[in-house]
């Protein structure tokens, strides 16, 4: 998926969610991280290094599903994001 895809489907840039995002792509599979977050197949996830500092805007996107730190070097974050079709949103 592009960046513009993402854009189209998600409704904002994933390059522009987190304070120092380092990285975002489309959840194949649900592990750990990803069910603790509440994420599903499809979502969007933006991988950060945001530590405890979290991006408020980004937690207050209609879609946002949840985060999650990882378990390694708690210093990186992962935001998860539904489409926003499964989110009862219309896509922009």
């Amino acid at each position: 998926m592009t960046r513009e895809e993402a854009m189209e489907r998600f409704g904002f840039d994933p390059e522009e969610i987190g304070n120092r995002p380092r990285g975002w792509w489309i959840v194949e599979r649900i592990e750990e991280e990803e069910s603790d977050a509440g994420a599903q197949i499809g979502d969007l996830c933006v991988k950060t290094r945001d530590g405890e500092d979290l991006d408020d805007e980004a937690l207050k996107k209609p879609n946002y599903r949840g985060v999650a730190w990882d378990t390694f070097d708690p210093t990186y974050v992962y935001y998860y994001f539904a489409p926003l079709a499964d989110s009862g949103h219309l896509a922009p």
